[in-house]
């Protein structure tokens, strides 16, 4: 495998730097029903005054260089002369996600959501805040609601997967995503990325239906192979040595087999055992990274 999933924290920094505009517009796949609109960055641009750009511009740039907590007060300020603002209100609660502030995350985002059933971005966010704050049964409810946004058309194509969990592991950050669509090679259905205090990547564990897999699954399981469902396992993907010609490699480990698709909360309990080391690998092996 060669790239899992891209750099947590940046979900709202990617929506509103144009990449996915284009999917806002057009009728639902299901109804035929044009969806609510969602505000987009450069429609709130005109709203500020020149003062209010700058304090924007620097928010922006406190948000892309990791700087949460500063961003967060930035955004905050805007927010009181521009009140419900949606991209704001975005903007912000992600800021406050990433610096440890869930209940605020949650207050800002719950009347977005409420305004819009069909903003998948509040939607997504909405849901992390609900997982880090311990609600899980919002965070299931939001996980579903992301899936039918996903089946009704209104979530971009190219948007595979988002952050569900941002949790510390002592001075390790473990970012669990969920894919909207098995995605790759290998079928990923979540991921887990563990980095250390300086935002560098240690290690990432997903969950995982490779076709090659599922012959096996058949033959164990002819029913419910019939039906459709398949099997599932726990793989790690870590940094190696270089091999003897200089070239990178990474160590792929297999943890463990699944005969059904575990829950969201099954998954992230996983996830944190191998995290943690409390599951061992029963089979790893190294390979050149292509």
């Amino acid at each position: 495998m060669q790239t899992l999933g891209r750099m947590a924290g940046v979900l709202v920094w990617a929506m509103f730097a144009g990449t996915f505009v284009a999917a806002q517009t057009g009728t639902t796949a299901n109804t035929g029903v044009a969806p609510q609109h969602i505000e987009t960055r450069d429609e709130l641009l005109p709203k500020l005054n020149v003062d209010q750009k700058k304090q924007f511009d620097d928010a922006t740039k406190a948000f892309g260089e990791q700087k949460y907590g500063d961003a967060l007060i930035a955004f905050k300020v805007l927010l009181a002369a521009l009140p419900d603002d949606s991209v704001l209100s975005k903007f912000a609660s992600e800021a406050a996600l990433n610096s440890g502030d869930n209940e605020y995350a949650v207050k800002t985002l719950k009347p977005v959501a409420a305004a819009n059933a069909d903003d998948w971005q509040a939607a997504a966010l909405l849901t992390r805040a609900y997982a880090q704050s311990g609600d899980a049964k919002e965070r299931d409810a939001g996980i579903a609601q992301m899936m039918d946004l996903k089946q009704k058309g209104l979530v971009p194509q190219r948007v595979r997967d988002y952050v569900v969990e941002q949790m510390k592991l002592g001075d390790k950050t473990l970012t669990i995503r969920t894919s909207l669509t098995p995605w790759g090679q290998f079928h990923v259905y979540a991921i887990g990325e563990l980095t250390d205090n300086n935002g560098q990547r240690l290690f990432r564990v997903a969950l995982e239906s490779d076709d090659i897999d599922q012959a096996s699954f058949g033959k164990e399981h002819p029913d419910e192979a019939a039906k459709g469902l398949r099997r599932f396992s726990l793989d790690g993907y870590q940094d190696s040595a270089p091999n003897d010609q200089g070239q990178r490699t990474t160590t792929h480990s297999t943890y463990k087999f699944l005969d059904k698709q575990p829950t969201y909360a099954e998954t992230r309990e996983e996830f944190l055992k191998i995290a943690q080391g409390q599951t061992k690998a029963f089979n790893s092996t190294q390979g050149q990274v292509k």
